[in-house]
């Protein structure tokens, strides 16, 4: 994956929605946003209108592996370390409202997990969302604040790779033919032949 996973689905469910980037500016002149990443450090709750945040909750890592490759630059042999992390995270997609939209409207989310944008994007960016997701309703969380929010959490199957260059082969400290030259000696011991003595 080449672009962050909470982007793709900042991106997804804007779109899929119909929503604006912000709902403008407080008399602070802090921005009111309207989806964004989980902590960013914004401030939430400054308008009666739906916000959302994207967040990742845990990751699972289900494969761990490391390839060598060559490149040919200026005709000379480059080595490069290829670094590849298949993982499962869990995703939760938060909605709040003042009014009554976090509850009218969070199941819109659910769906956009599997609508064409969203298998589009997957296709894209080569990840996959699981179809279902759960959904809890932690409106009376904030106590007796009047605060809407309904948490979204689904599967998703990721992966990430770097390429790194590394100094493979021609500068190991130690090769198969010098691992016994004079140098590497750090003592030398005589094993005499038993010997009995009679008396």
């Amino acid at each position: 994956m080449n672009k962050e996973l909470e982007k793709i689905f900042v991106e997804l469910i804007k779109t899929s929605l119909n929503l604006p980037n912000n709902y403008g500016y407080d008399s602070q002149g802090n921005e009111i946003p309207c989806i964004t990443i989980k902590s960013q450090n914004v401030k939430l709750y400054n308008t009666e209108h739906l916000q959302i945040t994207v967040g990742t909750l845990s990751s699972n890592v289900f494969s761990n592996r490391r390839e060598y490759f060559t490149k040919i630059i200026n005709n000379e042999p480059h080595y490069f370390e290829r670094s590849m992390i298949n993982d499962q995270r869990v995703m939760q997609i938060d909605v709040y409202s003042r009014n009554n939209e976090a509850r009218q409207r969070f199941w819109e989310i659910q769906a956009c997990l599997n609508n064409t944008l969203s298998i589009q994007l997957q296709d894209k960016y080569q990840f996959r969302i699981s179809k279902i997701s759960n959904t809890f309703n932690l409106s009376g969380l904030e106590g007796g604040s009047d605060i809407n929010r309904y948490s979204i959490r689904f599967n998703c199957l990721t992966w990430f790779t770097k390429e790194t260059e590394v100094d493979y082969y021609s500068t190991f400290r130690l090769t198969a033919q010098d691992a016994y030259s004079q140098d590497s000696i750090f003592a030398n011991v005589t094993v005499l032949p038993e010997t009995t003595t009679s008396s």
